[in-house]
C-alpha cells in the first residue's frame, strides 16, 4: 500500500514537471516564432525604404518643425495652473465621498463602517 501511494504521488508530481516543461517549451517555440516574423518583416520594410523614391531627409526636416514648434509653444505653469491643481485634489476626494468610496483607500465606506463597527462589539 505505501508502494501505491508513494507512486501516485511521483505519478502526480512528474504529470505537473511534464506539463511545466511542454508549456515552457510551447511559450520558447511560440516566442521563436514570432521574433522570426518580425526579423522578415523588418527586412522588408528595410528593403523597400532602399527601393523607395522617399526623400527621408525631407521627412526628418518636417518632423523636426513640428517638435521643435511644440517645444517653442510649451509655457511653465503659471499661478491659475497651480491653483487648479490644489483643488482637485479635495474636489476629486468630495466626489469619491459622495460616490461612497473612501478616498484614502479606494474602498466602499459601507465595507470600511461594518469592519469598525464589528472591532468595536467586539
Amino acid at each position: 500500500m505505501p508502494l501505491r501511494e508513494f507512486w501516485g504521488m511521483f505519478g502526480e508530481s512528474m504529470v505537473i514537471l511534464l506539463s511545466v516543461g511542454l508549456l515552457t517549451a510551447v511559450i520558447f517555440y511560440l516566442h521563436h516564432l514570432q521574433s522570426k516574423a518580425l526579423i522578415t518583416h523588418v527586412e522588408m520594410l528595410k528593403s523597400d525604404l532602399t527601393n523607395s523614391d522617399v526623400d527621408l531627409s525631407e521627412l526628418r526636416e518636417d518632423v523636426l518643425d513640428v517638435v521643435h514648434d511644440t517645444i517653442k509653444n510649451l509655457q511653465p505653469p503659471n499661478a491659475f495652473d497651480h491653483l487648479i491643481g490644489a483643488l482637485a485634489q479635495p474636489l476629486q476626494a468630495w466626489a469619491m465621498r459622495k460616490a461612497g468610496i473612501n478616498p484614502a483607500t479606494g474602498q466602499p465606506l459601507n465595507e470600511l463602517l461594518e469592519e469598525r463597527l464589528e472591532e468595536i462589539v467586539q
